[in-house]
């Protein structure tokens, strides 16, 4: 078991938009942890800022597990998990609906105990009651959970899914005067498109680990580490690569200015990858030349190696930032899921 540890102090993104008129508002249902079936594990309550009674520390083994049973309708369904994790890269858990795997979120690090965040899965389910069970893949157990929520897609206005997002980039108007490269040696070959309420680009994901100097994040870890980033927290310090999911956009230059199409620092991001989408925001600036970057903390929740020195993924990775949209503080990445959200089902409603 592990030691003593703050959890979460944080409200679960659970808000939905206002939808078409006549629309229902998707249904929202919050299940806590610590009224689930636990194995190999212990409810605590003695951390402030928790949710409901209590929260679940796993025990630090491979097979510790939270399980709850849920009802939803049928359709397209979102499984948040709230969840802390401290400095560890990642405490991985397989997430299965009625015994049947559906994804193994990494559940990266937080970045300390009492840093909160959450993780989502997207399924379709039939109308009716389930289990969900979370499984630690690893013998370092899963972090701590605090709740699930279930989102469902009644009346449009739940959050899309990756497929519902990607259907709506399938062609690109290009905005930028030329195209990018993704990597230093590789040919010009990617665009930046203009859609209504967005952009996007559709590349590979390099890792970008400058900022804040971290255990993953280093001159020892990356070649180029440079200890700064473009845009800053709110307490002037760089980003902090290793915790915070953010994108790196082009500098300005005769190719593409991001800053004359609303996209700006702490502009909310959905990366898309592998059936996932991830909310992050634009952290820093890149060569003027080379598009397709992402921080140490968006890999690592994707499921894509994070590694600075031989990470990252060639291709199958698409970006779409928001105009005119801005998290403050650019740090607090529980704001970027929940606008994010609802930037996301606004772009599908109105593309």
């Amino acid at each position: 078991m592990r030691g003593a540890k703050a959890v979460l102090t944080a409200v679960v993104a659970v808000g939905g938009l206002v939808g078409a008129p006549g629309a229902a508002p998707a249904a929202t249902t919050v299940y806590q942890a610590e009224g689930a079936v636990v194995s190999q594990g212990v409810v605590e309550s003695n951390h402030a800022g928790f949710t409901g009674s209590g929260f679940v520390n796993t025990d630090n083994v491979a097979g510790s597990s939270v399980q709850w049973s849920v009802s939803v309708p049928a359709g397209s369904t979102q499984l948040v998990f709230r969840f802390a994790n401290g400095t560890t890269a990642s405490r991985p858990m397989t997430v299965a609906v009625d015994g049947a795997a559906v994804s193994t979120p990494a559940f990266a690090a937080t970045g300390a105990w009492t840093t909160w965040t959450t993780s989502t899965v997207t399924t379709t389910l039939s109308a009716g009651s389930h289990t969900v069970l979370a499984t630690a893949t690893t013998a370092g157990g899963g972090p701590n959970l605090d709740s699930l929520t279930v989102n469902d897609s009644a009346g449009g206005t739940a959050a899309p899914t990756a497929a519902e997002l990607l259907a709506k980039v399938t062609s690109c108007t290009q905005i930028s005067n030329g195209k990018y490269k993704t990597d230093e040696e590789a040919s010009r070959t990617i665009s930046v498109c203009d859609k209504n309420g967005a952009v996007f680009w559709k590349a590979d994901m390099d890792i970008d680990c400058d900022g804040q100097r971290t255990t993953q994040c280093n001159e020892d870890t990356d070649c180029c580490f440079q200890d700064d980033t473009a845009f800053h927290q709110s307490d002037g310090r760089p980003l902090n690569a290793a915790t915070l999911p953010y994108v790196v956009v082009p500098s300005p230059s005769s190719t593409w200015d991001y800053r004359n199409f609303g996209i700006k620092g702490g502009g909310v991001v959905a990366i898309i990858y592998n059936n996932q989408v991830l909310y992050a925001v634009v952290g820093d600036t890149g060569p003027t030349d080379i598009i397709g970057e992402a921080s140490y903390a968006s890999a690592d929740q994707l499921g894509i190696n994070p590694d600075p020195s031989n990470g990252g993924t060639d291709s199958g990775v698409t970006y779409i930032l928001f105009k005119n949209s801005q998290i403050s503080p650019i740090e607090n990445h529980g704001k970027a899921v929940t606008t994010g959200e609802q930037l996301a089902r606004q772009f599908v409603n109105n593309n």
